[in-house]
């Protein structure tokens, strides 16, 4: 297994052997950095998983690191190359028994195609940062360890009334704890993207299920046009059962200002939910 402080050598040495073509187009960017990944396997050893998902094998580097603190790793690779070399460099490194590479979409194969799945982990690809985050809230996984875009990171911690406050911080915080973990600079990465990265780690709170689609759908609505007073987007959104009950959870405030727990209590009251 290669020394955790030698990433950037052996990433360039696969690349060269293997000839692989870094995808512009998938947000194709390996960990170089050994603090990164570091930081990564301690935040994964809290949880002491038995199988773990990881959404983007890349190389396999993570991925046999990720097999010698768990039983079994299902690693999921949309660019076929890559599973292809990735899969040979977890036999090289002595953990190819306990690594399923699976080519796919692993937005897709994450909702649907797992039951049962204690940690999600990923160097997430940027282009598919939005729906992986939905597809783990509605995988009902225990826990994610992911390093995100900062601005991704920063949405997800940001409170009612501020810029960044939108329907990814209320989804995500609705079902997730969310914990910030270390930010980390363009050089982390090679090749290198064009923003910094961080960590974060997301532990369930709450479980998804058929019923929240109309919450989703609720949210999505109200947040498209989160700069409106609250009231007025409700008559867009839904048939407003109480009026004078509604007026007194939104307080005459524009969406983005709404806590999560007044969303929360505006779709038990409209739609007979218990919380």
């Amino acid at each position: 297994m290669v020394d955790l402080q030698d990433l950037t050598s052996t990433t360039i040495r696969l690349i060269r052997d293997y000839r692989v073509r870094i995808k512009k187009r998938l947000s194709q960017h390996f960990v170089v950095d050994y603090r990164l990944v570091s930081e990564l396997l301690d935040a994964i050893l809290r949880f002491k998983p038995k199988f773990v998902v990881e959404v983007g094998t890349g190389l396999g580097i993570l991925t046999t690191y990720l097999a010698s603190i768990s039983k079994y790793v299902v690693s999921i690779e949309l660019d076929s190359s890559l599973a292809e070399v990735a899969t040979k460099y977890v036999y090289e490194a002595g953990v190819g028994s306990k690594v399923d590479v699976v080519i796919g979409d692993g937005v897709k194969l994450l909702r649907g195609g797992f039951r049962d799945v204690e940690l999600v982990v990923s160097n997430v690809p940027y282009n598919v940062t939005g729906p992986l985050i939905n597809s783990i809230i509605k995988s009902n996984c225990r826990a994610a360890v992911l390093t995100l875009q900062k601005e991704v990171a920063d949405r997800l911690i940001a409170t009612p009334g501020s810029r960044g406050y939108s329907r990814l911080t209320v989804m995500v915080n609705t079902f997730m704890n969310v914990e910030l973990g270390g930010l980390y600079s363009p050089k982390s990465f090679y090749p290198k993207p064009k923003v910094s990265s961080r960590v974060i780690v997301l532990r369930r709170v709450r479980e998804w299920g058929d019923e929240w689609v109309v919450f989703e759908d609720l949210i999505r609505c109200l947040f498209n046009q989160k700069r409106k007073l609250a009231m007025k987007v409700l008559r867009r959104c839904v048939e407003v059962c109480d009026e004078s009950i509604l007026n007194d959870l939104v307080r005459g405030r524009r969406v983005y200002e709404l806590p999560i727990d007044t969303l929360l209590n505006i779709y038990s009251l409209i739609y007979g939910r218990r919380l």
